[in-house]
């Protein structure tokens, strides 16, 4: 699939492998929304994209928030016409043993993860699915989607659950050619 003149939104893009996503998908001619709970480091990032040539927006957004998902889904569709693409990417890592391992650190971990890629699909889908241009959903695994370590319980959780929910959206999304 070609980027170019699509429109990405890509969580956690203000720093680390998102930044580097939207990067990639610049030099591509992807337009992107920049989504991530940093507004000047986001800034930032949606000035070197926009220094690329492409546009670029910033979208402050803590995934785990419902209303800031559902708007910043709609800031994106407003200041870049569309959204194409969404790229879950935000996410943390936290490391403990089990026996340590405190409830609310789980559920952050939990909420950022599986949540926030709940709610950004659901948002994402939405625009997609009324637009008929169909789209792409990506989720950021890593080997520990398929393989457990130590001292990562949620992380592990996590990374397993997004496959759960990549194979659904791809189930739901095929009908409007939408992949995940």
């Amino acid at each position: 699939m070609s980027v170019k003149g699509k429109v990405a939104l890509i969580t956690g893009a203000a720093s680390g492998i998102g930044k580097r996503i939207a990067e990639v998908y610049a030099d591509n001619g992807c337009h992107i929304a920049v989504a991530d709970i940093n507004k000047d480091a986001a800034d930032a990032a949606a000035a070197d994209i926009r220094a690329r040539g492409v546009n670029a927006t910033t979208v402050i957004m803590d995934v785990t928030d419902e209303a800031q998902v559902d708007a910043g889904i709609e800031q994106c569709v407003k200041d870049l016409g569309s959204i194409d693409i969404l790229v879950s990417n935000a996410g943390i890592q936290i490391v403990n043993p089990i026996e340590n391992f405190s409830y609310a650190d789980w559920k952050k971990l939990m909420a950022i993860h599986v949540d926030g890629a709940f709610l950004t699909t659901r948002a994402a889908v939405r625009h997609m699915y009324a637009a008929g241009k169909g789209g792409a959903i990506i989720y950021m695994g890593s080997v520990h989607s398929k393989e457990a370590s130590k001292l990562k319980a949620p992380y592990v959780t996590a990374k397993h659950g997004l496959i759960g929910l990549a194979k659904v959206v791809a189930k739901e999304g095929a009908a409007h050619n939408v992949r995940a």
